[in-house]
């Protein structure tokens, strides 16, 4: 059966939190979303992992509507599985401060992910071509901004990725000759001393 093309993203809210606030599941969508369909025993193997801990996860995304079933290919009966949106909203402040702790295990999930994807980065550097070694980049800056400013410079950076972005290769399809599909991470907080933290209001 075909499915409707991917809507481009998906609102995360206090109930879907449930299904992706996890590490692996968010390994499995990134992986589902730039790989293209796969099954829990082609995951296993991508991510390292047993097949039943794989087959777990993408049960429970699928409960949650992150992903759906793919056309099985070459009359295999395995199930394959592709996401059901190209990509995830980050909660707002109201999800983020719910109960139960969601919204910050995503975030949690989201940062585990992205440092080991780094780590990996960094010890592949060596095994590059020259050309991508000169093109990587690693970069670290410390502004002095407004919470405005940093919103403003924040959605500067969307929409310059958006640009750049904006006629992007399906899932699993091949690329161009000599590109390579590339990770642009960014991450924007206050640090240090100079952390301002909420406190609660003393009762009266």
């Amino acid at each position: 059966m075909e499915h409707p093309e991917q809507p481009s993203q998906v609102q995360l809210n206090a109930r879907n939190l449930r299904g992706v606030a996890h590490p692996l599941r968010v390994r499995i969508l990134t992986v589902l979303r730039t790989e293209g369909p796969a099954t829990a025993t082609t995951l296993a193997r991508r991510l390292d992992q047993n097949t039943g801990a794989t087959s777990y996860h993408l049960r429970q995304l699928a409960e949650y509507g992150f992903i759906v079933e793919a056309p099985s290919r070459g009359g295999r009966r395995e199930r394959w599985w592709q996401a059901a949106h190209v990509n995830t909203v980050v909660p707002d402040d109201s999800v983020l401060a719910g109960g139960e702790g969601l919204g910050v295990a995503y975030l949690q999930a989201l940062g585990r992910v992205w440092s080991d994807a780094m780590t990996t980065a960094i010890e592949e550097t060596a095994s590059l071509s020259p050309e991508w070694r000169e093109a990587q980049d690693f970069g670290d800056y410390v502004l002095t901004l407004t919470p405005a400013e940093a919103k403003e410079l924040s959605a500067d950076l969307h929409r310059l990725l958006r640009r750049r972005n904006s006629s992007p290769q399906p899932a699993g399809s091949p690329l161009p000759e000599g590109a390579a599909r590339v990770a642009f991470q960014f991450q924007l907080f206050p640090t240090g001393v100079d952390r301002p933290i909420s406190h609660p209001s003393d009762p009266e």
